[in-house]
């Protein structure tokens, strides 16, 4: 098992969960702003969503070379 690749998985799914957590409240907030004609929060959270599956696609693939490597 190579260490320094489980070490990268571990910073990139931690980096996931944190922009998960952005994400979720992002969106949220800006579906409270549609009442008021405010789409911008909204297409923020929406542009985060491709840098959400990448930093999940290198976590995983980080883990998955570490282990069967």
């Amino acid at each position: 098992m190579d260490k320094e690749k489980l070490v990268q998985a571990g910073i990139w799914l931690s980096i996931t969960v944190l922009i998960i957590f952005i994400d979720a409240n992002l969106l949220f907030i800006g579906f409270n702003h549609l009442r008021h004609d405010s789409y911008t929060v909204i297409i923020i959270a929406i542009c985060l969503l491709p840098i959400l599956f990448f930093t999940a696609y290198k976590g995983i693939k980080n883990l998955l070379d570490s282990i069967f490597s």
